[in-house]
Parts: C-alpha cells; sequence; structure tokens
C-alpha cells in the first residue's frame, strides 16, 4: 500500500510545461503508473518465503514512461485545445507542430482535457457513432489512433481549413480532426502507451 501511494500516478494531476512556456495543472485522463498490488502481494511473498534476497519490479496493470515526474517522460503528443495547436516530442525535441479541429463546444462533444495513453493505432479504419439530434455519422480516416475510448487523432480529408474557432460551431464528436500530413507523421511514431497531454 505505501509503495503504491508512493509510486502509483494513475487518475491524479501533473504540473506540465506547455510549449508555450507556462506551467500548468492537467487533470483527468487514465494515463500512469498503476501496481497490481494483490498480485504484487502475493509474489512479494513467495519470495519472501525463498528467504533469497533480490530485486525485483513490481506487477502492473499498466506502466508509464518514466518513474517520478514527469512519468509522460520527453516523448509525447502535447494538445492545446484553447489554441487549437498540437505539439509532437519526440526524446526532447519538437518533431512537428500542427493546427487541428477539436470536438464541437456548442453541441457538447468538448474533447476532455487530461493525461490519456494512445490505446492502439490503425490504418483505414471507420468511425461510427450517433448525432447529437438523432440518426449516426460515418467516417472513413487513413490513420485511426484513439487516447481515450472512441475518441482519438485522425485525418480529416472533409475539412478545408483547421485551427482558429472552427471546433465551436463545426467541431468533431470528440476527436482531434488534423490535416492528413500531420496524422501520417504522427502515425508514423505514436505506439500503443504513447502520452497523449491534453489541456
Amino acid at each position: 500500500a505505501t509503495l503504491r501511494k508512493k509510486y502509483d500516478s494513475i487518475f491524479r494531476s501533473r504540473t506540465f510545461m506547455t510549449s508555450y512556456g507556462k506551467d500548468i495543472t492537467v487533470d483527468g485522463g487514465d494515463y500512469g503508473w498503476w501496481m497490481n498490488y494483490q498480485q504484487e502481494a502475493k509474489e512479494l511473498a513467495a519470495q519472501i518465503e525463498t528467504g533469497e534476497s533480490k530485486e525485483r519490479t513490481p506487477v502492473y496493470y499498466q506502466t508509464a514512461a518514466s518513474y517520478g515526474a514527469p512519468d509522460y517522460g520527453d516523448t509525447y503528443v502535447e494538445i492545446n485545445l484553447t489554441a487549437q495547436h498540437l505539439f509532437f516530442y519526440k526524446d526532447g525535441q519538437l518533431v512537428m507542430e500542427s493546427d487541428f479541429v477539436s470536438g464541437n463546444s456548442a453541441r457538447g462533444y468538448d474533447t476532455p482535457e487530461g493525461t490519456y495513453s494512445i490505446t492502439y493505432k490503425q490504418r483505414n479504419a471507420t468511425l461510427t457513432g450517433p448525432n447529437a439530434g438523432g440518426g449516426s455519422y460515418s467516417s472513413k480516416v487513413s490513420f485511426w489512433m484513439p487516447f481515450n475510448g472512441g475518441q482519438g487523432l485522425h485525418d480529416a480529408t472533409w475539412r478545408s481549413s483547421f485551427g482558429g474557432s472552427i471546433y465551436r460551431g463545426n467541431g468533431s464528436h470528440g476527436c482531434v480532426n488534423c490535416p492528413y500530413s500531420t496524422a501520417a507523421v504522427l502515425y508514423k511514431y505514436v505506439e500503443e502507451g504513447f502520452p497523449v497531454i491534453v489541456y
């Protein structure tokens, strides 16, 4: 229990230095270390019974990029909802930045803030779901990178412009719509577990 209190970082607030040079607190999301304490207790007890002293790594349900703060490391996607602009860092170096369109705030589809991780990635996916006024939508995308249930990063070739205040009245269903070239670069680099910081 003491180890969990010290090392688990899932569901905790994080201090984050934005690309705009401002320190902020990011709440929400499900990124972080999450120890499987019941399994760890069993394995620790079994090790103690052998009478041998040795180092071990705890059993985790989910891991993060690094121990300590920041647990997301120096390779991540930073998503600024106010600026409608994202940054992608690899090993602390800015690889690319781009405008995007997030969830339609007028219809209550706001993209939620928080620290998440890429669930998986898929080429040539069809995204479907209900519309606020009834009916449903179906969108074909070339690069699909979900990070929060049915919300994720993807290309949106049906859009001719990105950024600004488009999201306020003509935003997505919660996804982060990117230009095709942006989504292609992100898809090349991101993997399952990759941190996504949304604020």
